[in-house]
């Protein structure tokens, strides 16, 4: 039978994508790591609680300041289920709400326009209602009957509130209650047969009186209004310091503006108490905390916190039912740093815990004494290396005895790391303080002491650098004695398997390059160092900036260079930290010039680094006088969307050297450039036939995407930065200019996504045919010299060209325009982000990186399956299927091998950083977002450079000396044979 090479060929690619897409499967969840996060918690929306009554062990829930939902199991600190409330926290600015009866299945949350009900055991929707305003203030509360109520405070705009009374099992609304008065809606209490309503009232002259309005629980209708005399100490919302919620009598509680006087007041009552401010030290108060319990029963017992810049002190409270005063009942004393108190309940007891970052407190509100003390051992918590105090903690206290208690305390840290105490003990922290990162650069550990060492040979004589050579090697033998110790157990090791604690602590030469750091910074103003080796391990935290809590921290970039980092703000602000420890070398303030945008750091001849101030309008500012490599250009962008390059000289001033403006209303959305780190292993592409398209590789080419908001379309230019010319350019009509559009560009193609109506490409491929149907699309494009195989174009006689001056053929093509190729591809669903994978020669096929938020997972789709050059309406002829392409299809399904980030479930990724490993076969990917961080290894087309777990070095040891044994005992016996042999004849 005559075999068919079609056929062969046809066997080769249907196991290309399985080769491509290859993972061994002992890595899968060992070789990634994924910090599922919830952000930090809020003080006002965490607590304990029992998901069921007749659960005996309690959940700890939070919603964090992302607006993610979510339950922590106390036991181990891991997620039990999370929900994400809003697409982007960075969108929202209200208020949000968690409230929940004490022993019920369900919990309810208030954000923005909504209400929802969320199962307790496993997160799943109940139900949720959508109205008007914004949420204000969320109560649970159950009647005399058992049934259970939801009551809300909406605000709408003009500040009118509305308080909603809703059914807690369907979400139906039984009523509302509008306050067209035009007084400021503050919140809401509940006690015994009535709901409270609280809103603030300005009085003549300055501040603003507290007026309570009784509702009926049944109706809603007022029954009772009361107005509070403390326009003299309440000025704004922010002076009243807590409204409880209490079944007998709950309490109001304000300050002044300079924290004199406590007042307090008993809702349903008029007389109003005075708690003067004893100061302790020389200090002013900073703030003042009250803490009371929220449980039906619990006695009107409060504590009072009071905050200094360096110190802390607490006193607790009785109040009177039947007179409404206060009266003191103890004092804690006063100890140093910053403290947070927590209020737990049993039964009728009120206990307050105290923590600090030294030890922890138990007190009863009715004993005199300390109930319990537990000291926590001094440590850098998360990795911090700067100091760490508790800004904020609930407590659960279970009496097991008349003075045996057991204590769970979760500390919520000044870094945003969560972390839980039982009875001074840590169970878990959880790196909160990670979500929200905003920037991130690889540190090749294994190289930055070597990298330094050869640089500074490189600057060196001859001499000097031999002589600093032989220093080095010298210095390396007092490694060998430890080496040669260590010698056996590498060996044991490495033959049975087992994992070397040098692995995790990372200290040793790493031979692959998988052993890097990743430094990120966070919009709190905090700066990171995670592990990939070693699951994403926080090995440092420090916190470089303080912001106020509206602001965020906008990081241009994190460069690497000798052992240090280069972090650049916005503002200008700049930080060099060492990469190994986080400590800051050289600070450099922001507000040297007032209308500084950022600035960008450009190499000088030496070899150094120079930062060119650019300002708000695009403009580049004045650098000192140095001496600059040639064509050295930098790109900026105005806030109108307009591009500028200026050419740096060796003088202060820079050169306007070209300016594209896009067309009339358009806005310029997007603008990418190739990877810093982008090498090409080939200059052509090698065709089925032998041929060879030559691709069309220029380091200074710019995708730039505008939108015209009014047409509903969007153009893609691709420009050459050295000359500001147009290489290329594609117009998209009815276009959804409502969503962004993501690219990415590397070697001589560039992809994006686009919202549009979908097209087809005709039988022949000569033409795009609209359709009727809107869809998502990924777009890729690819540029080659010339249309023909083995034409260079006009480029073919010459042996360099000029971007700024292009050469012209004989047939008037210019040297500047590429012939380009294109395909489109509608997908299943939209893509928040792409990039690429990077490998160290760039010899292995580049895959393209993509988060897709609707499946909230991170797809590695391989660059042959989206070549642009798969044949359109016919099937591929065996030269094309040689070089593995296939028949084009209008709609690309994900295939499920696609998925690095496997099973998880990945919140917010809005950028992905790449590093090659010193293998070319794997890529380092680490994303990062808003919530989530995720970091893998990605081998595109297989690692096959690398042996996997499911090598046998044993057997392999075993097999060389069962060969050795076998080929000496059978040696002497073949010998006799043929000695024997001869002999015969």
């Amino acid at each position: 039978m005559r075999s068919c090479p079609a056929f062969y060929v046809w066997l080769l690619v249907l196991f290309i994508p399985s080769l491509a897409l290859a993972i061994f499967a002992d890595e899968a969840y060992h070789i990634d790591y994924h910090h599922a996060l919830l952000g930090t918690p809020q003080s006002h929306t965490t607590f304990f609680h029992r998901p069921s009554a007749i659960s005996k062990a309690s959940l700890l829930y939070t919603l964090s300041n992302k607006f993610v939902l979510g339950a922590i199991n106390p036991k181990d600190g891991s997620i039990v289920w999370r929900q994400r409330l809003v697409d982007r926290a960075n969108n929202e600015t209200g208020e949000a709400f968690l409230s929940a009866a004490d022993g019920e299945n369900t919990i309810y949350s208030a954000i923005n326009d909504g209400i929802h009900a969320w199962d307790a055991a496993d997160g799943r929707l109940v139900w949720d209602w959508r109205g008007t305003g914004r949420a204000k203030a969320l109560e649970v509360f159950t009647a005399d009957g058992g049934q259970k109520y939801v009551l809300a405070l909406y605000v709408e705009e003009g500040k009118r509130g509305i308080v909603r009374k809703l059914a807690a099992d369907t979400g139906e609304v039984l009523w509302e209650l509008k306050d067209d008065s035009g007084d400021t809606p503050f919140g809401l209490s509940l006690s015994k047969g009535t709901f409270h309503y609280i809103s603030l009232h300005p009085s003549l002259l300055k501040g603003y009186k507290i007026k309570i309005t009784a509702l009926d629980p049944m109706t809603g209708v007022q029954s009772a209004v009361t107005t509070l005399s403390s326009d003299h100490e309440v000025t704004s919302p922010d002076s009243i310091l807590f409204v409880g919620t209490n079944h007998v009598s709950p309490l109001i509680i304000w300050t002044d503006r300079g924290f004199k006087t406590v007042k307090v007041n008993l809702i349903g009552k008029k007389y109003i108490s005075s708690i003067n401010v004893r100061l302790r030290n020389d200090e002013e108060i900073e703030k003042i905390f009250i803490h009371a319990p929220r449980t039906v029963g619990a006695p009107s017992h409060f504590l009072v916190h009071y905050q200094t810049r360096s110190s802390h002190w607490a006193e607790i409270y009785h109040a009177n039912l039947k007179s409404g005063t206060v009266e003191i009942a103890s004092e804690l004393p006063t100890m140093g740093g910053f403290g947070a108190f927590a209020t737990s309940t049993q039964g009728t007891n009120v206990y307050f815990t105290r923590n600090t970052h030294l030890e922890g407190t138990l007190v009863s509100s009715v004993q005199n004494g300390v109930l319990g003390h537990w000291s926590v051992r001094p440590r850098g918590h998360g990795g911090s290396i700067d100091p760490q105090g508790v800004q904020h903690a609930v407590s659960e206290v279970v009496a097991k005895g008349v003075s045996n208690f057991a204590v769970r305390s979760a500390l919520v840290l000044p870094s945003g790391d969560w972390e839980l105490l039982q009875n001074g003990k840590t169970l878990w922290m959880r790196p909160e303080g990670l979500a929200g990162v905003v920037a991130a650069a690889f540190i090749d550990r294994s190289e930055e002491a070597l990298a330094g060492e050869l640089a500074l040979e490189s600057h060196s004589s001859v001499f000097t650098a031999y002589l600093h050579r032989l220093k080095r090697h010298a210095r390396d033998l007092r490694h060998l004695p430890g080496w040669a110790q260590s010698l056996p157990t590498r060996i044991r090791r490495n033959v049975s398997g087992e994992k070397s604690p040098y692995d995790i602590q990372g200290q040793f030469s790493d031979s692959f390059g998988f052993q890097k750091l990743v430094i990120v910074a966070t919009e709190r103003g905090r700066l990171m160092a995670l592990n990939t080796g070693n699951q994403g391990e926080v090995m440092w935290s420090t916190q470089l900036i303080d912001l106020p809590v509206q602001e965020k921290w906008e990081v241009t970039s994190i460069e690497a260079k000798k052992g240090t980092a280069l972090v650049r703000g916005k503002e200008g602000e700049i930080w060099r930290i060492e990469t190994l420890t986080g400590k800051t070398i050289e600070h450099q303030p922001a507000g040297l010039l007032a209308d500084l945008k950022t600035a960008v750091s450009v190499l000088d001849a030496s070899g150094g680094n120079l930062l060119v101030p650019v300002r708000d309008d695009g403009f580049l500012g004045d650098y000192p006088e140095t001496k600059l490599p040639e064509g050295t250009l930098i790109v900026t962008q105005a806030t109108q969307g307009t591009l500028r390059g200026w050419s740096l000289t060796s003088s202060a001033k820079p050169a306007l050297a070209w300016e594209f403006v896009p067309a009339p209303q358009e806005i310029v959305t997007t603008v990418v450039a190739r990877p810093a780190h982008d090498p090409v292993a080939s200059i052509g592409k090698a065709l089925g036939d032998r041929n060879v398209l030559y691709k069309f590789l220029n380091p200074n080419v710019l995708f730039v995407a505008t939108v015209n908001f009014d047409a509903s379309t969007a153009t893609i230019y691709v420009l050459d930065s050295a000359s500001g010319q147009i290489l290329h350019t594609t117009l998209h009509s009815n276009v959804d200019t409502s969503r962004s559009i993501t690219a990415t560009m590397s070697e001589n193609w560039f992809a994006y996504t686009i919202f549009s109506d979908t097209i087809d490409l005709s039988q022949d491929g000569s033409k795009h045919v609209p359709q009727q149907s809107k869809g998502f699309q990924l777009v890729i494009s690819e540029l080659f010299e010339s249309e023909y195989p083995n034409d260079r174009g006009p480029l073919g006689s010459l042996q360099n060209f000029s971007s700024i001056y292009p050469f012209t053929s004989e047939r008037g093509e210019t040297s500047d325009t590429p012939y380009v190729v294109s395909q489109a591809y509608s997908i299943p669903g939209p893509m928040s982000l792409l990039s690429v994978t990077s490998t160290v020669q760039g010899i292995t096929p580049r895959s393209i990186l993509c988060f897709l938020p609707s499946l909230n997972a991170l797809i590695s789709i391989p660059r042959s399956v989206v070549d642009p050059r798969r044949p359109v309406g016919r099937d591929p002829v065996p030269a094309e299927l040689e070089e593995g392409l296939f028949r084009y299809t209008a709609l690309l399904e994900f295939d499920p091998k696609w998925v690095i980030s496997h099973q998880r479930d990945i919140l917010s990724l809005l950028k992905v950083v790449t590093s090659p490993s010193l293998l070319e076969s794997t890529s380092l990917v680490f994303a990062f977002g808003d919530v989530d961080i995720f970091g893998t290894r990605v081998a595109p087309i297989g690692g096959f450079d690398l042996l996997g777990k499911g090598f046998s070095k044993l057997q392999l040891v075993g097999t060389v000396v069962a060969l050795a044994v076998g080929t000496g005992v059978l040696a002497p016996m073949v010998r006799k044979k043929q000695i024997d042999g001869r002999w015969k004849i």
